[in-house]
């Protein structure tokens, strides 16, 4: 039983880039609720200074994962087969560190870990297909003019004039 699942790269750059802004805006959220909690604690209570770095890093991770959302959206105007493979495989393994990470520091919360699946599945089909683009490519290109050249004076064949 053999099925056959065409993704395309740019749909697996759109998951990811949609993904990873879903992290940005829960970041983000998380950083202003802090924010507005340490406000709340500073007018209560006195100090409240303690959570300034969770605010900090929390805005910076939304800040972080914004960027990198926008790089996804950049990579869908690459037209090299090559590139987007090797960009797909980069992103496959960052997404297998986030779900690592996800596992490791959030257990409780391990379902976080379905959506960068979701996006890892996507990314590892839409590589095997651009490989069969590839090979296919690679078989219906015929031998370039300099690669004849070359092949030539490996056999030492001396090419005619």
């Amino acid at each position: 039983m053999s099925f056959k699942l065409k993704v395309s790269p740019k749909f697996s750059f759109i998951i990811s880039s949609i993904i990873s802004l879903l992290f940005s805006l829960y970041a983000a959220y998380k950083g202003v609720i802090l924010f507005f909690v340490e406000k709340a604690m500073e007018d209560t209570f006195v100090g409240g200074n303690a959570s300034s770095i969770s605010i900090s890093l929390w805005l910076t991770i939304s800040g972080v994962m914004i960027f990198i959302s926008f790089l996804f959206f950049y990579f869908v105007k690459i037209k090299d087969l090559k590139s987007q493979k090797l960009i797909l495989t980069g992103i496959m393994i960052i997404w297998v560190g986030v779900i690592l990470l996800l596992i490791i520091f959030l257990p409780k919360f391990f379902y976080y870990s379905a959506l960068p699946l979701l996006a890892l599945i996507f990314c590892f089909i839409s590589a095997i297909n651009i490989k069969k683009e590839i090979i296919n490519e690679k078989r219906s290109k015929g031998l370039s003019e300099t690669e004849i050249n070359l092949l030539q004076r490996l056999a030492g064949i001396k090419k005619r004039k």
